[in-house]
């Protein structure tokens, strides 16, 4: 089963090749319908080539630069406390359901099973028809094959379960016309042959089984469904053009088409078949017959050559090409003191940019790990009671680094007071506001997170960074997860949970005022 970054990738680049045949379309809108025709052809299978050519040919890896995306708290002045609960080792990410890819899965395989179950039907029916060996329907079908310069035969059928011609088979190809055709005079009957023996010409019953198939791979996309209907509408309309190039009169050909719509009840019967006078699109059909000056020519094989060709060029590199992320990295190392002595315990933060960063606590043997964490340039930073704040910039992938942690300066002030001379006054005394006296938050209210039950089944630890700004009111606004690589699960438990908190709001001379906050919470399994 194809993976989600394989679905992604084949899905950008049938965007770009579906889109650039809808921009050739309307290009060709003057054009003759034959040349429209082959546009959505190339365009429909090149989007079913590329899969299978990102599959087998060699690969073309561009690296993008990894990006983080969350959701960040508004940036506001003021403190930025931290509160930490438990311990935990290094974070242990799980490796995602692919739920694009099995959606994906179930939608192709449904609308496999309706194109087989739609051919299969389809055969079964020309089966069931006799077929007609009267003689002026086999000198009117050599005729119109002569006449349009069809080489392989093809079988006449009268069946009774399609009220108008149609066209089907893929390899052993066939006309099915209706039980009144032997009613039709002469000039219908050259019209409906030339029409059909058209298609059966080009191969269009196999080409519209694979722009069927190129949508049941493209279900999800609504270029695919705009392809394959105007592949479907031109498909028609060039073989119209045909029977007006072979000598027939438009207003006549035109008139043969509504008779026949018109006594058309099952006209759709077989999605796999091509029907001629199907309803959906015949005023326009009728329109486009009667313009004079409709362009109605076919394009030759050596343009279709050239520009099959050049499509191969362009759909070959863009196959092999796959744009990727940096691939995930890790970092590992032990926290010392100056004495070389480990430091337990510790929360080691790896920060990229302000939005973003992963946390894990030290073992008890002072030993810190990041995994599953994006190649980038990132800040390490350690924090912890009586030592100075360690930070460094480090370049990942690093492999490798160890901490060690330096005394936190001691300092002290003192201030001497003496009596100055009394100052004079002068005019009106003013008054000073004094400030600085700042009340710190307090938590007064917690509700602990629960260890999900399925991240403990699967032994998932890790440690869980929240950021919320702390209101006027003491509860928390903006809460969102800092790092990416931690288990969603331990994410989910620790937002329901820290969501419920209160806090006495921190005083600034005697007001309250917002203060960020960062809280890590910390899944840990006994051993």
């Amino acid at each position: 089963m194809p993976s989600n970054a394989f679905l992604l990738d084949a899905a950008a680049k049938a965007t770009m090749l579906l889109a650039a045949g809808w921009l050739v379309t309307l290009a060709l809108r003057r054009h003759a319908a034959a040349a429209r025709y082959f546009t959505w052809i190339c365009a429909l299978g090149a989007a079913l080539a590329v899969p299978v050519i990102s599959a087998l040919a060699p690969r073309w890896n561009v690296q993008l630069p990894a990006t983080a995306t969350v959701a960040a708290a508004p940036a506001l002045a003021g403190a930025e406390p931290v509160s930490d609960i438990g311990a935990t080792a290094p974070i242990n990410a799980r490796r995602p359901i692919a739920w694009m890819a099995l959606i994906w899965l179930a939608g192709a395989l449904i609308a496999l099973m309706r194109i087989a179950l739609g051919n299969v039907r389809l055969a079964m029916a020309l089966r069931r028809a006799p077929e007609i060996r009267v003689p002026e329907w086999i000198a009117a079908r050599d005729a119109a094959a002569k006449a349009i310069g069809l080489r392989h035969a093809v079988t006449l059928r009268r069946s009774s379960e399609s009220d108008v011609p149609l066209t089907g088979g893929l390899f052993s190809l066939s006309v099915a016309l209706p039980e009144s055709c032997d009613e039709w005079d002469e000039a219908r009957r050259r019209v409906v042959l030339l029409h059909e023996l058209t298609h059966a010409r080009r191969r269009d019953p196999l080409v519209w089984l694979l722009a069927r198939i190129a949508v049941a791979a493209y279900w999800f996309h609504p270029l695919a469904w705009l392809a394959a209907g105007g592949l479907r509408r031109e498909q028609e309309r060039s073989c119209d053009d045909a029977v007006l190039r072979a000598g027939t009169v438009q207003s006549d050909y035109a008139q043969h088409l509504v008779d026949l719509a018109r006594s058309a009840m099952n006209a759709a019967t077989y999605p796999a078949a091509l029907g001629m006078a199907a309803t959906s699109d015949l005023e326009d059909r009728v329109h486009a017959l009667l313009d004079t000056r409709a362009r109605r020519d076919s394009p030759s094989r050596r343009a279709c050559s050239i520009a099959a060709a050049a499509l191969i060029a362009v759909i070959v590199p863009l196959a092999a090409v796959h744009a990727q992320e940096s691939p995930a990295t890790s970092l590992s190392g032990t926290v010392y003191d100056a004495s070389g002595a480990v430091v337990p315990n510790v929360l080691v933060l790896l920060k990229s940019g302000a939005n973003h960063q992963e946390a894990a606590r030290a073992s008890a043997a002072g030993e810190y790990s990041f995994s599953g964490v994006p190649a980038g340039s990132y800040t390490l930073q350690v924090r912890a009671p009586g030592f100075a704040e360690f930070q460094k910039t480090v370049v990942l992938p690093a492999g490798q680094l160890n901490i060690t942690l330096d005394l936190g300066q001691v300092t002290e002030a003192l201030e001497v007071v003496g009596k100055g001379p009394r100052p004079k006054e002068s005019g009106t005394p003013h008054r000073i506001r004094v400030g600085g006296n700042v009340q710190a938050t307090k938590l007064v209210s917690m509700t602990k997170p629960v260890y999900p039950p399925v991240a403990q089944a699967a032994g998932v630890e890790g440690t869980v960074m929240l950021r919320a700004v702390i209101s006027t009111s003491g509860d928390l606004l903006g809460l969102s997860v800092l790092n990416q690589s931690v288990d969603p699960e331990l994410a989910s438990a620790a937002m329901d949970a820290v969501k419920q908190w209160h806090y006495q709001p921190t005083l600034l001379n005697g007001e309250p005022v917002e203060v960020v906050t960062t809280i890590a919470v910390t899944f840990r399994l006994e051993k």
